[in-house]
């Protein structure tokens, strides 16, 4: 079925070819190339949920084109959204090979290293990526790498770097007082979340983190008195024993384990 969409697709792309040829020629544009079109293309049908035939498109794209930085960027990224790390990593690989330090791909191979659970070869690649993208993001997943492997000062100054980048960020704040949390300066952290969560942009996450703060501070009357939207007891209880194995944990490692910290990127 899906070789059938991909032959539809590029079905429709010749004529979509032949038409943007022609606009292009009275517009005396230059026309995109059949590989940039396949990638629109792509985007589109990407864009309307069929992330299957998207990706296989996008990997024809790159396939055809000898890959090309762009259409192999297309592809990395559609396979990160479908969760298929090992293929996005070789995507954003095969950018690196010619172009070691391209910020995009570095960014995209650290990206799918820390979602696949390899937290050093993400905190090697993400170091790289963050300064050379510079964006709030991808200090930020540095930051959770960091935290992973038990690195919590440069961690903290990643997340610091993020929020120079943000300052209104509230997930960001949500990470600086977990690694404080972690760190043991808990009064910290608790006065950061209780801000988070007194934001009026303040979320369901956002308090729910409040609560383990708290948790991880001892603080358990203050956590079990907090109002999480949606939350049930048995949720708010499971959330407090993770706070309970973090408080209790020996090394930083165990501790950011104990609190789930591998979605936060």
């Amino acid at each position: 079925m899906r070789n059938q969409l991909v032959r539809c697709a590029a079905a429709g792309l010749a004529c979509l070819m032949v038409t943007g040829c022609i606009t292009a020629q009275m517009a005396d544009e230059t026309p995109l190339s059949p590989e940039q079109r396949m990638i629109k293309l792509a985007g589109d049908i990407e864009a309307r949920g069929d992330h299957e035939t998207a990706v296989a498109l996008y990997a024809r794209a790159a396939e055809t084109s000898g890959h090309a930085a762009e259409a192999q960027l297309r592809l990395g990224h559609a396979q990160l959204k479908a969760r298929n790390y090992a293929a996005a990593s070789e995507a954003f690989a095969k950018v690196l090979a010619t172009e070691p330090e391209h910020p995009e791909a570095l960014l995209g191979l650290g990206t799918a290293k820390l979602k696949s659970g390899d937290n050093e070869g993400s905190v090697r690649t993400l170091s790289v990526a963050c300064p050379l993208v510079n964006t709030s993001s991808a200090c930020n997943r540095l930051g959770t790498a960091l935290i992973l492997v038990g690195r919590l000062d440069e961690a903290s100054a990643a997340f610091d770097r993020a929020q120079s980048l943000a300052p209104n960020d509230l997930d960001i704040k949500v990470n600086i007082a977990l690694v404080q949390a972690l760190s043991g300066r808990t009064n910290e952290a608790v006065t950061i979340m209780r801000n988070v969560a007194q934001s009026p942009l303040a979320q369901a996450r956002h308090r729910a983190n409040l609560v383990m703060v708290l948790g991880i501070a001892g603080r358990l009357d203050e956590a079990k008195s907090v109002t999480v939207p949606d939350m049930s007891q048995a949720q708010k209880q499971d959330l407090l024993a993770r706070a309970k194995r973090a408080r209790e944990a020996t090394n930083p490692v165990a501790k950011a384990r104990a609190i789930g910290l591998f979605g936060a990127a």
